[in-house]
């Protein structure tokens, strides 16, 4: 028999990783214009002997700066929020209709359950809206942590007196981090190839390939504290974590407090959540059902690195956590925890 809330839940996971690949590629490209509209806008600044030299000028840049994140990065921000956020509650809202069809049909639902269960109501749509407001708000703290930083490389470099280069060399790697030169051969490789081929379609797949490389084995050191790292994680979280928080609140209206966890396994999974996946954290009930307040009390006793405060039915294994919980009632299955609904 087909499991149903699985298959729901990896619908939901799967459909999450499409939405964030497409929105990744154009953060990609949102950052890619931010960079050249900067680098270009301090190109302009006054020069003596190929040496900054006016702080004025320096200290005036700021604002213009702003422009042009608020201009590009938030349009996208925006987008990523209104958009993303409404398409997940409503794939949200399909994969409770699954359930509760197959659950209706061996009365495993009551009526009232179903009712609040079925369909999302006004206050899901307030919830949606609240954690809309929420998530902007953080996409919004990035591009206020970046102006900063990017003017600071501005002044900073002028005070001393510094070249065109340098500048531009930290601007690049402020917004991108994966544009400093490195004496890892491989990196300096991918680095080139980048920079020679960015704007070639042809090379578009080869180019976003190594970017991903890049990011893994370069950005994450001491070029890492980059916009892209930055907003990269935010829109991973953010979109799992909408859908985990709306995925509880849906869940706890109906009345269902038992839990089963999902996703793939992969080389860089947590042992938190690996452990539970393949069943070397058991619950106390022999059908492998977690209730919530076991999941509670287990991430409540373990420290992990990526661990996010918060609750673990929201923020479950930390950040760029790919995993979600399924909430599920006890008399969907059998004593050796198969599905019979």
């Amino acid at each position: 028999m087909a499991d149903i809330v699985k298959d729901a839940t990896f619908y939901r996971i799967k459909q999450i990783e499409i939405a964030e690949a497409e929105y990744y590629k154009s953060l990609v490209a949102t950052l890619d214009r931010i960079e050249r509209e900067v680098v270009s806008l301090a190109g302009r600044l006054p020069t003596q002997d190929g040496k900054l030299i006016e702080l004025q000028s320096a200290i005036a840049i700021r604002p213009r700066i702003k422009f042009i994140l608020d201009r590009e990065y938030l349009a996208w921000s925006d987008t990523v929020v209104r958009e993303g956020f409404n398409k997940q509650a409503k794939r949200e809202e399909k994969s409770f209709q699954r359930i509760i069809q197959e659950a209706k049909l061996r009365n495993k639902l009551s009526a009232e359950d179903i009712a609040k269960f079925s369909e999302l109501t006004k206050g899901d749509l307030a919830l949606v809206q609240n954690l809309k407001q929420q998530y902007f708000t953080q996409f919004k703290d990035v591009s206020n942590t970046f102006t900063r930083r990017l003017s600071e490389k501005v002044y900073q470099n002028t005070l001393v007196g510094s070249d065109f280069a340098t500048l531009e060399k930290e601007l690049r790697q402020t917004i991108n981090g994966i544009y400093a030169s490195s004496d890892d051969p491989e990196i300096q490789r991918l680095v080139n190839f980048v920079n020679e081929n960015k704007y070639k379609k042809s090379k578009q797949a080869e180019v976003d390939k190594s970017i991903q490389t890049l990011q893994s084995k370069f950005a994450r050191d001491r070029a890492g504290e980059n916009m892209k790292r930055y907003a990269g994680q935010i829109l991973n979280d953010s979109l799992r974590d909408f859908d985990a928080t709306l995925n509880f609140n849906k869940s706890q209206d109906a009345g269902l407090t038992f839990v089963k966890y999902y996703g793939d396994v992969i080389p860089t999974t947590r042992d938190i959540c690996r452990n539970i996946i393949n069943g070397v954290i058991k619950p106390k009930r022999k059908d492998g059902l977690f209730t919530v307040d076991e999941v509670r009390r287990i991430w409540a006793s373990r420290s992990w690195s990526g661990k996010k405060s918060g609750d673990p039915l929201v923020v479950r294994g930390g950040y760029n956590c790919r995993h979600q919980w399924s909430y599920v009632n006890p008399d969907w299955y059998d004593a050796k925890g198969e599905l019979i609904i």
